[in-house]
């Protein structure tokens, strides 16, 4: 995967020094403002395997988030498993709203745009299936 540069808040140089934000810690603001939307069961691998979904472990799942600066904005992508029989547009467009508000807040650096990938769709925990 190929790294993003560290990005500069409000023109992070100043007096004292500058600010850089790597790309890690916006993987990680990212991940947390994705997983706390309702319907999302986590953040899924960009690839799939044998045709499935591989829902990452919270330790890897900057893994299922891309990021990259264009003019000074970010253009994100998110990869994630949904919960089935829930509406996919409908925490999609929560996912987005949620992602860009806290990027933006934590950053003081324009999103330009939020790009949810659904992989795949799963069963909630609290589901009851027939086997």
């Amino acid at each position: 995967m190929p790294k993003a540069s560290a990005i500069h808040p409000q023109h992070g140089t100043g007096p004292r020094g500058k600010i850089e934000v790597l790309p890690n810690a916006i993987h990680t603001i990212v991940v947390q403002a994705t997983i706390s939307c309702y319907g999302v069961l986590g953040i899924a691998s960009p690839r799939l395997h044998n045709g499935q979904a591989i829902l990452l472990p919270l330790n890897q799942s900057n893994q299922g988030v891309r990021v990259q600066v264009v003019n000074e904005q970010l253009h994100l992508d998110v990869y994630v498993v949904l919960e089935y029989g829930l509406r996919i547009s409908e925490i999609a467009h929560n996912i987005m709203s949620s992602v860009k508000f806290s990027t933006e807040k934590m950053l003081g650096i324009p999103v330009a745009q939020v790009n949810v990938n659904v992989q795949g769709l799963l069963h909630g925990p609290g589901s009851h299936d027939d086997k």
